[in-house]
């Protein structure tokens, strides 16, 4: 059962067989008291009504995926002449994609050191999300391919593609800034995810990667 749903959504229908014909052969169900849940597992019998006559299963709550992610309850059919079966019911709850990933930061500033090689690591983005499962996992990406870096999509670390090369000309006290922008996107795995941007800015003063002076 999705989370977020309203109270009165169908589970299932419950149905039990009973050979008998004409009245004893009609069933009533009921949800019975259950021990305590386990860990991981909440009590279902007020989470949850069922039809007697139908067995039709339904939601007493919304369910929070954040809060509770199985019940389980115990159901009983019985007869006329009292005779009875039951069946243990698991509900699992899944999660819905809720929030947004969210950048520790808007922007990263970062610098490429002069001499770093092939595979360095420049810096690290992070985003946190506040969803469970699979909507929770952050996964980085550069919103546009980049010749010169990459990012590591589980850890957000951004490394070179490329070996940087010595800055031609003149001594360091005469070069001017250079800084080159990516735009480091975070979303979930799951398709249709929510996801964020932020901005990267990394320093190449020390570095030509082979580009013009300027």
């Amino acid at each position: 059962l999705r989370e977020n749903l309203p109270p009165g959504t169908l589970v299932t229908t419950l149905r039990a067989i009973d050979a008998d014909t004409g009245v004893f052969g009609e069933l009533r169900y009921a949800v019975l008291e259950q021990p305590p849940a386990g860990p991981g597992r909440a009590e279902g019998r007020d989470a949850f009504a069922i039809n007697s006559s139908s067995g039709e299963l339904r939601s007493r709550l919304t369910f929070d995926y954040e809060r509770a992610k199985a019940f389980q309850l115990l159901v009983r059919a019985t007869d006329a002449g009292n005779a009875s079966a039951t069946v243990t019911v698991r509900v699992l709850v899944t999660g819905e994609d809720e929030y947004d990933p969210i950048f520790l930061s808007p922007s990263f500033n970062f610098e490429v050191p002069e001499g770093a090689r092939r595979g360095q690591s420049i810096g690290r983005v992070l985003a946190t999300d506040e969803d469970e499962g699979a909507d929770g996992v952050v996964l980085y990406s550069l919103a546009k391919p980049s010749p010169y870096f990459a990012i590591n999509q589980t850890t957000g670390t951004i490394y070179l593609r490329v070996d940087s090369q010595p800055q031609a000309g003149a001594g360091r006290a005469k070069r001017e800034p250079r800084e080159m922008s990516l735009e480091v996107q975070a979303r979930s795995p799951l398709p249709a995810s929510r996801s964020a941007a932020a901005q990267v800015t990394i320093d190449v003063t020390h570095t030509s990667f082979g580009l013009a002076p300027d």
